[in-house]
């Protein structure tokens, strides 16, 4: 009996002083990200500060935008961090995206058809905070810009709305769903032709799902706003999936391919729900 107690004593030590070393590395951890915190917060300063052109004292719009931007994703991953330790930093800009529909309903009502239907699009990089980690905050600030300047760009010339961008995702609105899918193939290509983008390994998911999203009390685009994320996480590098929505009213057009790749649950929605890859015609 005596030697059984000797174990389990013996068992708790050495679980105590596991717990130990794991609660001081976690501590070193959190120390040193707060002290990246202050530098990544001056570098955004700094960046801001270049669309400013002091000797020709004038003031360029678009590169403010684009540093703002970029720097919006830095400082993003350090409030994360600074708020909920180094475990906070997984949570996902997908989900994030969704809450700020109600911010820009008027927008969205312009876009919108009489009965409040739109596409959403989401959209986020795959493995981007590995992908920081290996470039170093500069060069990751310079992949986001070019991210960001291939996705507006397709954005715009099919008539699409921004609703939010935050780091390396964003949730956009169409007012049908096959300029939607097509801003969204346009922007995969887009993506693959920067040479930056390309040799930094930048590959995106898109998801985009078809639904009301006009709602005083929030009814309607909670859960359409909820569908669309939850299509895009599904998805993996390089992928544009799309819900049966976009699928039917797409399907059969010149130019697209579709293929079905999963019957899901999916996370926080009720029911099976079929999602469908598209592609360019060969």
């Amino acid at each position: 009996m005596a030697v059984a107690w000797a174990l389990v004593a013996l068992v708790l030590l050495v679980a105590l002083a596991a717990a130990g070393v794991l609660l001081r590395r976690q501590h070193a951890d959190l120390v040193a990200g707060r002290e990246r915190i202050a530098s990544l917060e001056s570098a955004v300063l700094r960046l801001e500060s270049v669309a400013v052109d002091s000797s020709a004292d004038r003031f360029d719009g678009r590169a403010f935008r684009v540093a703002k931007t970029a720097a919006r994703a830095v400082v993003g991953t350090a409030e994360r961090l600074r708020e909920g330790g180094v475990g906070a930093l997984v949570s996902a800009s997908l989900d994030e995206l969704g809450r700020f529909v109600a911010e820009d309903l008027i927008e969205i009502e312009r876009i919108a058809t009489p009965d409040g239907t739109v596409t959403l699009l989401f959209s986020d990089i795959v493995d981007s905070t590995a992908r920081n980690e290996q470039l170093g905050d500069r060069d990751w600030l310079k992949v986001l810009r070019s991210h960001d300047e291939v996705v507006r760009r397709e954005v715009e010339a099919r008539r699409g709305h921004v609703v939010k961008s935050q780091g390396d995702g964003y949730m956009v609105v169409f007012p049908d769903p096959l300029a939607g899918v097509r801003a969204a193939l346009a922007i995969q290509q887009g993506l693959h032709a920067r040479r930056r983008l390309r040799l930094a390994d930048i590959r995106i998911r898109i998801g985009l799902h078809t639904g009301r999203v006009l709602s005083h009390e929030g009814d309607y685009f909670g859960r359409n706003v909820a569908m669309a994320a939850r299509v895009a996480a599904y998805g993996d590098a390089g992928d544009v999936l799309v819900s049966d929505s976009v699928h039917d009213t797409i399907d059969g057009v010149p130019g697209l391919t579709t293929e079905l790749l999963a019957t899901t649950t999916l996370k926080g929605l009720a029911g099976e729900h079929r999602l469908w890859s598209v592609a360019p015609a060969p």
